[in-house]
């Protein structure tokens, strides 16, 4: 017997409605899903609800006026977020400081999240993930300098774990964060401060740094910050431009950039611009806007392993004529002191020995402690 047409009509007509009610689920699913709901590393989760315990200590510690132990939930977190970190059973806890940030309203909560990851989680996994990273960049963007705010920082320093990451993405927005002048200051010197050699690699972001020291709009104690990290460049041609680039800025009229670039030319022990350092430290050494910097200078010269090119002896002998130089206040002759003790030998434990009988005890008394130094290393 042949089936009506009513009959077709009336399937095909729920069939529609099946189709129909499978297309909303499914829509749905993919919303949620889009939004972090799974809360599983992938960025953003608008639904996800932190951890109750763990929202408790962040929401304390983000009331702290410090993070530091001055304030009692300070130490709570400490060893609970802590101790949460390597509990094994714990799950999605830095899922839940990540989503902590990209949720805050407060930039005090999204410092304590930020602060937790830094120092209490240790999940280096964490920077392979670009998402994670995205958070803390827009954080950070969001922030405004404030004299007597410390978030940018913590930001800033969690921030720079992606300076190696292999996302180029995001790593231009990085460096478009570290170009910007209107970023807030505090979170870009920290993402100067931490860049090093692997990160040098990475996209030209030496060049960045390198034109940022040199530009004089810039403040100064920015450009301080990537003088004072250039020198850790090791690839020939990177090494040879951030040479270059000390032995030009000895010109300033600038203490502080003066003082940094021959900090920078010891630390990479030039051999270049060894006999230029010399000459500037005999030049400014009795500046008390140099001896800090000159001080360290001849030390790092000193330091470590012996250079073809480098005769360690005259780095020495104008410490010495430094220490001893009474036109300068005492505290600013002790910044020569350890230049000295570095070179060491019989000729060191000589000028120590001289200089511990100083009438000033800001000389005598730390000339007498390295010359112990030197006697306890026989």
């Amino acid at each position: 017997m042949k089936k009506s047409d009513n009959y077709y009509k009336l399937k095909k007509i729920k069939m529609k409605k099946s189709t129909l009610i499978f297309s909303v689920f499914f829509s749905t699913a993919i919303f949620l899903t889009s939004c972090g709901g799974s809360g599983n590393g992938d960025g953003k989760s608008d639904t996800r609800k932190m951890d109750a315990k763990l929202d408790s200590l962040i929401t304390n510690l983000a009331a702290c006026k410090e993070q530091n132990t001055n304030c009692e939930a300070y130490s709570i977190a400490s060893d609970a977020i802590s101790a949460m970190a390597k509990d094994t059973t714990v799950k999605n806890l830095v899922d839940d400081l990540f989503n902590g940030i990209a949720q805050s309203t407060s930039s005090a909560r999204s410092a304590a999240c930020a602060h937790a990851i830094n120092f209490w989680v240790n999940n280096w996994d964490q920077y392979k993930n670009p998402a994670y990273g995205r958070i803390v960049l827009d954080a950070l963007k969001k922030e405004k300098y404030d004299e007597n705010s410390y978030v940018g920082s913590t930001l800033g320093q969690l921030l720079s774990g992606w300076l190696v990451n292999d996302d180029e993405v995001l790593l231009k927005d990085i460096y478009a964060v570290i170009k910007d002048k209107n970023t807030e200051k505090r979170g870009r010197k920290e993402l100067i401060r931490l860049a090093g050699k692997e990160s040098f690699a990475k996209l030209g972001l030496l060049d960045i740094i390198v034109n940022i020291a040199n530009d004089q709009t810039e403040s100064e104690d920015v450009r301080i910050a990537c003088l004072n990290v250039l020198w850790r460049a090791e690839e020939s041609s990177q090494y040879q431009k951030v040479e270059n680039m000390y032995l030009a800025s000895l010109t300033s009229t600038s203490p502080a950039i003066v003082g940094a670039s021959i900090e920078g030319l010891g630390d990479m022990k030039s051999v270049n611009a060894y006999n230029k350092v010399l000459e500037t430290i005999e030049k400014f050494g009795a500046n008390e806007d140099y001896c800090s910097s000159a001080g360290r200078s001849l030390k790092n010269y000193i330091s470590y392993e012996a250079k073809e090119g480098i005769d360690n002896k005259k780095a020495f002998t104008l410490a010495v004529k430094m220490a001893n130089n009474k036109a300068l206040k005492p505290y600013s002759r002790s910044n020569y002191i350890y230049a000295i003790e570095e070179f060491g030998g019989s000729e060191g434990q000589s000028a120590l020995a001289k200089l511990s009988t100083d009438n000033e005890k800001e000389i005598s008394v730390p000339a007498k402690q390295a010359l112990q130094r030197l006697k306890d290393k026989k």
